[in-house]
């Protein structure tokens, strides 16, 4: 046996022939996001195999606050995490950041301090969640979800710049290129195609929220789109899709996602990129792309009682397969999480009071009952309120048996198989006063 063939084995636990388990030759990408203005969410993609060197066992990040470079604080995770949060962190300061990975040979070579400032106190709008960065040849696919208070946000900004890499390897702070491109996009829209990119450039990506009246924190990426490939021949060819993808729905906004390698491939699979999409939909910006290093991944932060488009590709060291055919699952159902819309209130007479409304826009199942509450003394807690129920196919309903000149306050919500969701806004009528006659007596004297 040759004397180098000796350091060769199998790696069974990882189902990969290669080398013995070594340092990983690099560190992961990050991406930080902060969704209070005490933390920071630092979130990376797992390292392909070749770059691993052996199995991930934990990863420390390492964070310093600019004021006070020569205090360092470290974390250390499992190596089956790809996120962690940093708490009770100053406002309104900036950060740095690093990561590196490492096997049971010990840790790869920190990555560069990446800075993040969090928010401060009176800002309104928050960085984007979720910031995913699919990186290819000549471009990256950027997916984001809307931050935690999405409803005061008017649309989002997308900015992309190349960074000087022989400046990076040698400076905390990198010299950039003065070339920056920004676009505007409507609130709607969750998705982008960065284009026209060079191979094997570093780059950084950053999203943001704004309204009439501020522009919110930045969700930033930085990392390198893949290098130039060599050019295919027949004995190159991509991966085939995974098999036997399987579909459970763990809850009312996450699904679980299985599947099996293929029966046979003539190239090294590294990791997998799953496509979700709501059943139907042909939005690009309302498609979501995950990655997997293993045959399972959980699918969160989906919306209750809809039914997903679910496809999984194989991915190769240097080129990407097609998509598996497509599952289809629904989420489970939830409460409401909105209440009916628009009640109306109208005196019918002195005892009765119709009142009207139309299903809530959130509905998160089928609407089984309608609660409608109400009460004369608007100070009493809700176990004091009198309580109706009415089918959830109906629209309106007549209160009886009130009380003449006396104001009554309501308030309604919807009912699924799982419970009420949140009642809506209290709102309140005066019942008219009963009419007397008048007797008028009339003697002779």
């Amino acid at each position: 046996m040759a004397v180098e063939n000796i350091w060769f084995f199998c790696l069974l636990s990882l189902g990969y022939c290669g080398l013995s388990v070594q340092v990983p030759s690099a560190s992961p990408q990050l991406s930080l996001l902060s969704t209070s203005p005490t933390d920071i969410r630092v979130m990376w993609l797992p390292l392909s195999l070749h770059l691993s060197r052996g199995a991930i066992t934990r990863y420390r990040i390492d964070y310093r606050a600019l004021e006070q470079v020569d205090h360092i604080y470290s974390v250390e995770v499992g190596g089956n995490e790809t996120q962690v949060t940093l708490k009770d962190l100053k406002p309104n300061q900036t950060y740095q950041l690093r990561i590196a990975a490492g096997t049971r040979a010990g840790f790869s070579q920190s990555s560069e301090w990446a800075s993040h400032h969090t928010p401060n106190l009176t800002q309104v709008l928050f960085a984007p969640t979720e910031l995913k960065v699919r990186a290819k040849m000549h471009s990256l696919h950027v997916t984001w979800q809307p931050p935690p208070n999405h409803t005061q946000i008017t649309g989002y900004k997308l900015s992309w710049r190349e960074l000087d890499g022989e400046e990076l390897a040698n400076e905390e702070k990198p010299m950039i290129n003065e070339r920056i491109q920004q676009i505007k996009l409507r609130k709607r829209v969750k998705h982008h195609e960065v284009t026209g990119l060079a191979p094997d450039g570093l780059y950084e990506v950053k999203v943001w929220a704004f309204n009439k009246q501020t522009e919110g924190y930045p969700a930033v990426w930085k990392g390198r789109t893949e290098k130039l490939t060599r050019v295919r021949t027949t004995d190159s060819l991509p991966p085939l899709p995974p098999i036997s993808v399987r579909a459970r729905a763990n809850s009312s906004t996450s699904i679980w996602l299985r599947w099996e390698k293929p029966h046979f491939s003539n190239v090294r699979i590294i990791n997998y990129t799953i496509r979700c999409s709501p059943a139907g939909i042909r939005n690009a910006s309302l498609v979501s792309y995950y990655t997997s290093s293993s045959q399972e991944i959980l699918l969160e932060s989906l919306k209750p009682f809809t039914s997903y488009e679910i496809a999984v590709q194989s991915n190769g060291a240097d080129m990407s397969g097609p998509f598996s055919s497509t599952v289809e699952e629904p989420t489970l159902p939830d409460r409401p999480s909105s209440p009916p819309l628009d009640m109306q209130l109208s005196a019918l007479d002195s005892y009765s009071v119709l009142v009207s409304w139309r299903p809530p826009l959130e509905p998160n199942g089928v609407i089984l009952s309608y609660w409608i509450l109400y009460t004369g003394n608007i100070s009493h807690p809700d176990h004091l309120w009198i309580h109706l129920t009415h089918d959830g196919s109906v629209n309106s309903a007549e209160v009886q048996g009130l009380m003449s000149g006396m104001r009554y306050y309501f308030k309604m919500g919807a009912c699924t198989e799982v419970g009420v969701g949140p009642y809506s806004p209290v709102k309140d009528v005066l019942t008219p006063p009963k009419k007397y006659g008048v007797y008028v007596y009339d003697s002779c004297v």
